[in-house]
């Protein structure tokens, strides 16, 4: 009876972990922004807790990616007000005016909810997000119905 437990154990987890192999690569900066914008790198630093949660990310009402645990994402957006969202049972949102040529981190969470997990998007200082962001493997590009599709399968990530 104990090895069956281990055993299922042991392909549940093996089943789990196979959502890294979908993320890209380890977190890195971008090498040019270009000059008249800023870049936002939106993040999830990685947690159980939640993981099977991936709420989509919005700038207005522009789908830019998913909060996948353990993923980043650097989103370019013009200088002015900004207004990043995101939404499952609730809704939140961070709003910064970004400078040209100035890099910015929000990172999201999630917390616990009536019936599914609750997004938090948070501001973070350079020096903080660093830190968490360097563990974050790359979210690929949403493009039309099959990427988004695509994210929305994966498998939940440790």
């Amino acid at each position: 009876m104990g090895n069956t437990i281990i055993r299922v154990f042991a392909v549940a987890l093996t089943v789990l972990m196979s959502g890294c192999a979908t993320l890209g690569g380890n977190y890195e900066t971008v090498s040019i922004i270009p000059e008249d914008k800023a870049v936002v790198y939106i993040y999830r630093p990685s947690r159980f807790v939640g993981s099977a949660i991936k709420p989509k990310v919005y700038a207005g009402d522009k789908l830019i990616t998913q909060l996948v645990s353990g993923g980043y994402y650097p989103y370019f957006v013009s200088p002015g007000r900004v207004e990043l969202w995101a939404k499952t049972e609730a809704k939140s949102s961070v709003e910064f005016l970004a400078e040209p040529g100035k890099t910015y981190f929000v990172k999201g969470t999630i917390g616990m909810g009536i019936l599914v997990g609750r997004p938090k998007l948070e501001m973070m200082s350079a020096d903080i997000a660093r830190e968490e962001i360097t563990d974050c493997k790359r979210v690929p590009e949403v493009e039309g119905k099959q990427a988004m599709q695509t994210l929305q399968n994966r498998p939940a990530r440790i």
